[in-house]
């Protein structure tokens, strides 16, 4: 894997107090193709396991609602008893790092760009905030999906004016067929399914899901740049 420097807490807000907004357009002031490009890294967070046991939606039938969030309650001891396996399973994946280093290798190569090391050397710092990412799912018997945010932004190394930036949403749903058809049975990867799996089955499922979340992260950006320099 590729060196990611990792910038302070600190400095990342600095970026975000300056940039005022998420969504940043100045590329037509700047011609960053083929430019000399380094990669920063905000310390990212923690995974989280997220479920909702008092929005489950029934279309209207009260009473199944009523039954579905005791239910949930119920089941709230054995989600936490599962939850650190889940972390344990998706914090080795070091997911974050992963999509840096996807999401600059492909914006790179659009751009016909050059990776460089050290800020000094480089015409443009590209820079990565990982906001959020894990599972999340309206009920523990409920579709789990894989959800990531992330902040991406070109900005200049001397002046430090943003040039481009835009903030990025992805959710998946989890499919059986990531944890191998003979593990799950049924159509619903649920948190009560995932609890039951191994370790090793859950991080071989999450590694296929994230590949798939982290390419439609990196085409939504690559679109969005585009976009932007027309």
């Amino acid at each position: 894997m590729k060196k990611i420097r990792i910038i302070s807490i600190f400095t990342a807000l600095l970026v975000v107090l300056f940039t005022g907004c998420s969504t940043i357009n100045n590329l037509e002031h700047y011609d960053i193709y083929g430019s000399r490009i380094t990669m920063e890294m905000a310390i990212p967070p923690q995974p989280t396991v997220y479920v909702d046991y008092g929005n489950a939606d029934f279309g209207g039938d009260h009473l199944t609602a009523v039954i579905q969030l005791g239910t949930n309650m119920l089941k709230a001891g054995e989600a936490k008893k599962a939850e650190e396996k889940l972390y344990s399973a998706l914090e080795g994946l070091y997911i974050p790092e992963y999509a840096a280093e996807l999401t600059f290798d492909r914006i790179v190569k659009m751009l016909d760009g050059t990776m460089v090391e050290n800020r000094r050397d480089a015409d443009i710092i590209f820079e990565i905030d990982v906001e959020k990412y894990g599972l999340e799912a309206y009920s523990w018997s409920g579709n789990v999906a894989m959800v990531f945010d992330m902040e991406a932004r070109f900005y200049h190394p001397v002046d430090n004016e943003v040039i481009w930036q835009r903030r990025i949403h992805v959710g998946k749903e989890l499919s059986p067929g990531l944890f191998g058809f003979d593990q799950i049975v049924g159509n619903v990867v649920s948190m009560a399914v995932l609890s039951e799996l191994e370790e090793e089955d859950l991080a071989e499922g999450f590694q296929a899901i994230t590949r798939d979340v982290m390419e439609e992260t990196v085409n939504q950006l690559r679109e969005d740049i585009r976009d932007a320099r027309r």
